[in-house]
Parts: structure tokens; sequence; C-alpha cells
């Protein structure tokens, strides 16, 4: 009573409480730990028994030969063989280099914006170096945007 007329009863040390959620924090940190630690999460690497061929199959990179035709700012490039070429130093770059390996294909992707005059110089250039097979993959150029959104065809 005495201590409450002097209002010391915020004074008096109270029993120490154990907070449960503490006490789950940690249990769940460790957890985590003892999980990223372990091969179980983590394995080093997994052996796979892949059926055995008879027949050995040569790479694509072999196969397939790929040139692209590109329009940029007006002016048609061409990309092969790790080089940028126009139409007359492609004639002059595939007499140098000799024959065509035998069963190769080559993949000529086009880009909408080049000209069919283009295409078909390129075609016989490539046709009188020796490829059999020619396969032509055209795409569309995507829509540029303006900074209002509007497309440059509207």
């Amino acid at each position: 009573m005495r201590l409450l007329t002097l209002n010391l009863k915020n004074e008096v040390p109270q029993a120490a409480k154990l907070n449960f959620w503490p006490f789950f924090d940690l249990c769940v940190i460790g957890l985590f730990a003892t999980l990223y630690g372990s091969n179980f999460v983590i394995a080093p690497g997994i052996t796979i028994d892949l059926p055995r061929v008879n027949h050995a199959q040569s790479a694509v990179a072999q196969r397939l030969q790929v040139m692209s035709i590109d329009e940029v700012s007006g002016e048609e490039q061409i990309y092969f063989e790790d080089r940028l070429l126009k139409v007359e130093t492609l004639d002059k770059m595939l007499r140098l280099r000799g024959e065509v390996p035998e069963n190769v294909t080559l993949l000529m992707r086009v880009d909408a914006a080049v000209s069919t005059q283009t295409m078909t110089s390129v075609w016989e250039i490539v046709k009188a170096a020796g490829y059999l097979n020619i396969q032509v993959a055209t795409e569309r150029r995507p829509a540029e945007t303006n900074a209002l959104g509007a497309t440059a065809e509207q």
C-alpha cells in the first residue's frame, strides 16, 4: 500500500519474462545457415549415364554457315565469318577463300529493309562460289517508338 501512495510500484524490479519470438528467429536463422552450408541443397554435381551410340555426329558449325545482311543508316552491310563486307568485297573474299566444303548449308538472314537487288546479287555470288544449299530467313524490324510513344510509321 505504501508503495502505491508514493508511486513507487514502477521502481520495484519485475520478474523477467522470456519472449518466444526472438528464440524462434534465432532458430530460423540457424536452420537457413545449416541448409545453405550443407550438400543437401547445393549438390556439387549430378552424374548422368547417357546411352551410347555407334555413330559419330558431325558438329553443326561444320555444316552450317550464317550470313547476315542488314540495312544500317541507309547502307546495306553483310556480316559473314566475323567480317563486315560489301557486295564487291564478298565476291573477292569468296574467290580467295577457295572451295566450299561438302554438305555445307548457308543460312542468309536478311533484314526486311534490304533491297531485292542486293539480296539477288548476294544470292548469285554465293551460288557461283559453290554453295549448293542456301536457306533464306527474313525478319521484320520491331517498330521504333519516339519519346511520345508513337511508332515511326504513324
